[in-house]
């Protein structure tokens, strides 16, 4: 049998998602600014194009967040 729609801690838990990928860009960032000229222009490209796409996730991740709310609400009423 499958188990019930549990959207409880969805907010969180996105919330959650959201400032670690948030963390993973800043930290990134300090790495290649720390040490940019240890790394080939390749090596900078990758983790920039990383950071991009983690940009696009947290993009995605709050339209999620918007609807889980929006969810919510509707459920409260």
């Amino acid at each position: 049998m499958p188990k019930p729609d549990n959207r409880a801690d969805n907010a969180e838990r996105i919330e959650d998602t959201i400032q670690h990928t948030l963390q993973n860009v800043h930290q990134t960032e300090d790495f290649v600014k720390a040490n940019s000229e240890h790394l080939t222009d390749e090596e900078v490209s990758f983790l920039k194009e990383k950071n991009d796409r983690r940009a696009a996730a947290v993009d995605s991740l709050r339209s999620e967040l918007k609807e889980e709310a929006n969810y919510q609400q509707r459920r409260e009423h």
